[in-house]
Order: C-alpha cells, then sequence, then structure tokens
C-alpha cells in the first residue's frame, strides 16, 4: 500500500510539473508549434490541413515535412480546450506523464520513475509540442512490450513512430534489429 501512495504521489508531481503553466512555459510558441495546432485546428473543421490536403500522413510546414500523428493527438484537445497554446501542447505533456507509466510498468522501481518524472530534460520536452517527445514514449512503449512478448502491440505503437518524428525512420528499425540479434 505505502508502494502505491509513493508512486501516486510521483505521478502527480510529475503531471502536475508537466501541466503547470503549459500555456506560457516554456516561453513563447514556435512556429513549429503553431503550425501543429493550427492544422490540426483546419483538420477539425473542414478534415483538410492547411494546404487544403484531405486528411493527410504527412504535413508540410515551412518547407519541411512532418509526420503527421501529432496532429491528429492534437484535435480532440483543440475541439475541447480551443485553438490555443495549452491545447496545442496539451498531447506532449499527456505522453510525458505516459512515459512516466511506462517506465514504472517496466522497471517496477520507485526511484527510477521518480527521476524520471523529475527529469528536467524530460519535463522541459513534455512542456512543448513537439514530436520527439510522443516519439520517445511510443518507442519505450513499444520495446518494452516487445521484451514481454507482445508482437502485436509491440508492433502497433513501434509502427506509430514512423508516423510521428522524423528520427524514429532511423532508430526504430536499428531497435528491432538490436531485438533479434540479442534475443
Amino acid at each position: 500500500m505505502k508502494k502505491i501512495i509513493i508512486l501516486f504521489f510521483i505521478l502527480a508531481l510529475g503531471t502536475s510539473l508537466r501541466l503547470f503553466y503549459l500555456d506560457s512555459r516554456p516561453l513563447g510558441f514556435t512556429w513549429d508549434e503553431a503550425a501543429l495546432g493550427y492544422n490540426a485546428y483546419s483538420l477539425l473543421k473542414t478534415g483538410r490541413d492547411e494546404h487544403k490536403q484531405a486528411l493527410p500522413i504527412i504535413f508540410k510546414s515551412f518547407g519541411d515535412y512532418k509526420p503527421g500523428l501529432y496532429v491528429y493527438l492534437t484535435v480532440p484537445s483543440i475541439a475541447s480546450l480551443g485553438l490555443n497554446e495549452f491545447a496545442t501542447r496539451l498531447p506532449s505533456a499527456l505522453m510525458g506523464t505516459i512515459l512516466v507509466i511506462v517506465v514504472y510498468l517496466w522497471t517496477k522501481n520507485l526511484w527510477i520513475t521518480g527521476l524520471l518524472a523529475l527529469n528536467p530534460w524530460a519535463i522541459h520536452f513534455s512542456r512543448g509540442a513537439w514530436e520527439s517527445n510522443v516519439s520517445l514514449t511510443l518507442t519505450v512503449l513499444g520495446v518494452v512490450l516487445l521484451i514481454k512478448k507482445r508482437w502485436l502491440l509491440s508492433a502497433l505503437f513501434l509502427g506509430l513512430t514512423f508516423w510521428t518524428y522524423q528520427g524514429a525512420k532511423m532508430f526504430t528499425p536499428l531497435i528491432i534489429l538490436s531485438y533479434l540479434f540479442f534475443y
């Protein structure tokens, strides 16, 4: 019972550090964050992105192309909270909190979970609308499921990383190859 209370405290602290003043910290709202939010808003209202593409998988934005999962994850928060900084950053903050939970389920270690919940790097990347944070959470979840031999769920989450962040197109296959080599 004591372990559950400590875990609850760690999760509450980690969640509040990721959500408190989410609309104004970090300072400034980058153009990438604004583009993610606007594309989610546009999808919500019209089913099309800012370039009038119907339900795209890849979004053109400021001269590059972004995988679309973050935009789709942002649609519900914008639908319920409106088009603003908090709603645009909320999916990343929630995924940062989910990462803390996944790390606990993987390690069953309160110290490691607490360190992740309080880690400035993890908090920072959870507080901006950055696809890399979502990709990290999906990757860790996919690896945990891979180790536990939950093949289909692992394939789902590792597959979603390709639709989340460009770097995953290189690292996810390397993770899978490493798993196959060592196991």
